[in-house]
């Protein structure tokens, strides 16, 4: 299948943005996994990082968070634009990874007194809240702990020193269903409730359909698709022939040509509006092998 006119990736244009990168590029080796990346995620908005398995999603969180370099390009995270992130502005950011490394041996409440040690706006009262609402008991060791609680204690971590910015790699991955609902709900509660961006990578196309106000859709180290989730409501179906105007091909039918588009760019006899689901949008432009 080949995507061709514009690019539909054209990012969001809100003054206030939380992270940008420009032009980014990665390579292990010789081989590229982030290949010119542009993303843009508007500040107060939980925005879902969309990719198959490999698509470079981790790569491009680990950039952000400063343990890897860019080849190419740069990153502004909260308004500091640099070559690679630094420890202070780290800081300034609640970062939770796919695994967890605590010390085993260590209850919830030494980990806490342990981590808060790092971070100057460290709130003993926030992480509390965080864990009576999460259903975690202090006193237990966290080698106790089931991995889906592991999570959640993350996350408290992560936010007990009020960040402006989470940037979360796959939170619900190997979660029960539970403690994934705990999870996405507390997301969204504190981008609605208390003004911070969430960010968040994930292969499921619901979790972003559940929570997220913005999708990024990477595919084989590239941005293929960057906007409001509502936004993806729009496609229209040429019959016969291929449209001119700004559009995206999503695939190619019998007696059809199937683009993402906006219907008023078409003569009204000649497309067919239906609404384009997040899992239609996702599978038409990322089906191919990458």
């Amino acid at each position: 299948m080949e995507l061709w006119s514009v690019n539909l990736s054209v990012a969001p244009q809100e003054d206030a943005v939380a992270v940008a990168t420009h032009r980014l590029v990665r390579r292990f080796g010789r081989r590229p996994v982030i290949s010119g990346l542009d993303l843009r995620v508007p500040s107060g908005v939980v925005y879902g990082f969309l990719g198959r398995n490999g698509a470079g999603k981790t790569t491009t969180i680990r950039m952000l968070m400063g343990m890897l370099s860019p080849h190419q390009g740069h990153i502004e995270v909260l308004g500091a634009e640099r070559r690679r992130i630094t420890a202070s502005d780290r800081k300034r950011i609640g970062y939770v990874s796919q695994e967890q490394h605590f010390y085993g041996w260590m209850t919830v409440r030494q980990l806490e007194r342990f981590v808060g040690g790092f971070y100057p706006t460290w709130s003993t009262h926030a992480f509390d809240r965080l864990l009576e609402l999460l259903n975690i008991d202090s006193i237990q060791t966290v080698g106790s702990l089931s991995g889906g609680t592991r999570m959640k204690l993350a996350m408290a971590l992560a936010l007990a020193h009020k960040p402006k910015l989470l940037i979360l790699d796959e939170p619900t991955a190997g979660v029960d269903p539970i403690a994934r609902r705990e999870i996405l709900g507390l997301l969204k509660t504190e981008a609605r409730d208390r003004g911070r961006t969430v960010f968040f990578s994930t292969h499921h196309i619901s979790e972003v359909e559940d929570i997220g106000d913005w999708v990024g859709i990477l595919h084989a180290g590239r941005m293929v698709y960057q906007g409001r989730v509502a936004d993806l409501s729009q496609w229209v179906r040429k019959v016969a022939e291929r449209p001119p105007g700004p559009f995206r091909l999503l695939m190619t039918e019998p007696d059809a040509v199937v683009v993402m588009g906006r219907p008023e760019d078409y003569e009204a006899a000649a497309v067919e509006s239906t609404p384009l689901s997040l899992d239609d949008a996702f599978y038409a432009i990322t089906r191919n092998e990458q």
